[in-house]
């Protein structure tokens, strides 16, 4: 089998990253027989004197006049970080991996797949990686994504 690397990129995420979904084309050779997505995130967590007093301002805001029927901000420390992967190939969406580890890896082939992935042909196109921003309370975050692509013996 031959290995290539369809991408290897970091994205560097700030504050104003929150809530966005970021899209990464990348494009898959005919003859694809099994992705490999190797991704991880850091940092993750914020604890301390400033997660505290963040966790305390999300509970004024959010909770207001019922702030006292919640626990003390420090209980829900830390605060994480959360950014979460989708998939879509040439025909459409393959699937998602909305997990709080910031460090997973996923295969896609036909007959096999990474649960939240669909497996089935893997189409020869360009396919979208999408980053969901769902939660960053670190002053950034990078994210790492690698991309395989184990090919059949005819393109060896």
């Amino acid at each position: 089998m031959n290995t290539e690397i369809l991408l290897d990129t970091r994205v560097h995420l700030t504050p104003e990253s929150e809530k966005m979904n970021i899209s990464l084309a990348f494009c898959v050779p005919a003859d694809a027989e099994k992705l490999r997505i190797i991704y991880s995130y850091a940092p993750k967590e914020l604890a301390g004197a400033v997660g505290e007093r963040l966790a305390e301002e999300c509970l004024l805001r959010d909770a207001g006049a019922f702030r006292g029927e919640y626990p003390a901000a420090a209980s829900f420390l830390p605060l994480k970080n959360l950014v979460t992967l989708s998939l879509d190939d040439p025909h459409g969406y393959r699937g998602a991996a909305h997990r709080q580890a910031p460090q997973q890896e996923h295969i896609l082939t036909a007959s096999e797949a990474s649960p939240g992935f669909y497996a089935g042909a893997i189409a020869a196109g360009e396919w979208t990686l999408t980053l969901n921003v769902h939660a960053l309370v670190t002053e950034f975050c990078d994210c790492d994504i690698q991309i395989e692509c184990e090919e059949g013996e005819q393109n060896a």
